[in-house]
């Protein structure tokens, strides 16, 4: 079974093209780094797999379950906005920007969507909270709200909030583009425990050794299709594609 499915995916802004046919499939416990220029449409394609952008053609499935589905903009299935949340639960995203409710604590912002989501209550929301924001190295930050705390810290609250909604694939958008370099590490390793863990992971990111050292698979798109993909070692080591020899020429 796939976690996601991707086929034939186009995304247009008025005039211009973004995605122009992307088809992927994630399989259980895969961690998929996407990489490649800015204006590629990477960023496009992960959001269009939970609804968060609008496709022009294509189908998207979540565990099988069929999502979306459109042709030549018209769009093919009917779901309500309750079937389509469910479909979604089993899908978190951490975003470049954190998002996180300023007035709220670190422990408040994982506790927030179990409970109003999900129907957990404040006891259960709260235990799942102090336990996730322990596995990310944040237990002695749960009363700290997001103004005092650095970027590292509050994207690895952003992680937590999205574990505790308990997802089955999580999705990561350049989740350490907003930040200094020195805080990447802490993040990046919060990332390759839940790999290590069994997460399904679709990772867009510019960390090339991440992609290297944690993917299953990596996808280099370009101009909106992919233009290669393979495993770390097809596509660091032995790279067949012309632009992305030029790629990694320039952020190696």
């Amino acid at each position: 079974m796939d976690m996601i499915r991707a086929e034939n995916i186009k995304v247009s802004f008025g005039s211009l093209n973004v995605l122009k046919g992307v088809s992927v499939a994630v399989k259980p416990k895969e961690v998929v780094c996407i990489i490649g220029p800015s204006g590629s449409g990477k960023s496009t394609f992960l959001r269009s797999l939970i609804h968060l952008e609008h496709i022009n053609n294509g189908s998207i499935y979540i565990e099988e379950k069929l999502l979306t589905q459109y042709e030549n903009g018209v769009r093919k299935l009917k779901i309500n906005s309750k079937q389509r949340r469910n479909i979604l639960l089993e899908v978190g995203m951490v975003f470049q920007k954190f998002n996180l409710f300023p007035h709220k604590t670190a422990l408040e912002n994982t506790m927030i969507a179990p409970m109003k989501v999900l129907g957990k209550s404040r006891e259960e929301a709260e235990k799942k909270g102090i336990e996730l924001l322990q596995r990310v190295g944040l237990g002695d930050k749960l009363d700290a709200y997001p103004g005092n705390l650095s970027g590292g810290q509050q994207q690895r609250v952003a992680i937590a909030r999205a574990l505790a909604m308990e997802p089955k694939t999580i999705l990561f958008d350049e989740p350490t583009s907003a930040l200094d370099p020195e805080l990447v590490g802490e993040v990046l390793s919060v990332m390759k425990q839940l790999a290590a863990d069994g997460m399904t992971m679709v990772v867009v990111t510019h960390e090339m050794g991440f992609a290297r050292e944690v993917a299953n698979r990596v996808i280099f798109m370009e101009n909106g299709v992919i233009g290669a993909e393979g495993t770390p070692e097809e596509i660091f080591e032995n790279p067949k594609n012309d632009r992305l020899k030029q790629f990694l020429n320039a952020v190696l």
